[in-house]
């Protein structure tokens, strides 16, 4: 029997690292790290997929996944000053710290890093952690099946049409 490569609709799974251009690992600096996805979902970064198309398990690739096709540019536009006044119990502002807020109108989640802290204000970073950043990767492919219709039925985007709604 042939073992199965990866494509559109795939269960699989990962063993992998991440590091910097400075050599620092995001992931995986001890043991690998493992990750379980299926192919076409939007579960991991597009290009990820993209450069594991076509491989079995049991093999290895290295690659890097430019900056742009990863978390995105750094963009300065989001790096803000807010005042003091916009904190008022002033938790959470400790610089280097990465809070995850959620807008009170909206409930919308959204993340930023205290970058520093002056007399009158705090500068924050909307950016992503790794805005800015090439990741390279090391995967070994550990498995790959035909994922479930259970699987995919679950990751399919809610579909109202007129007999669901009540």
């Amino acid at each position: 029997m042939n073992a199965m490569e990866i494509q559109k609709d795939s269960s699989v799974v990962i063993e992998y690292r991440i590091q910097l251009a400075d050599g620092s690992f995001v992931k995986g600096e001890e043991e690998p790290a493992s990750l379980h996805f299926i192919v076409g979902y939007e579960q991991v970064l597009p290009a990820l997929e993209h450069q594991l198309l076509g491989l079995e398990p049991g093999q290895q690739r290295r690659f890097t996944i430019a900056a742009g096709e990863a978390f995105g540019e750094h963009h300065e536009s989001l790096v803000k000053t807010r005042p003091y006044a916009d904190f008022p119990d002033g938790r959470g502002l400790e610089s280097g710290r990465w809070v995850v807020a959620t807008n009170e109108r909206t409930g919308t989640q959204y993340g930023y890093r205290v970058m520093a802290k002056t007399a009158e204000a705090v500068v924050l970073d909307f950016n992503h952690p790794l805005a800015g950043k090439d990741l390279h990767y090391d995967v070994r492919v550990m498995s790959v099946r035909p994922a479930l219709r259970e699987e995919l039925e679950y990751l399919r985007p809610c579909d109202f049409t007129s007999e669901d709604r009540s």
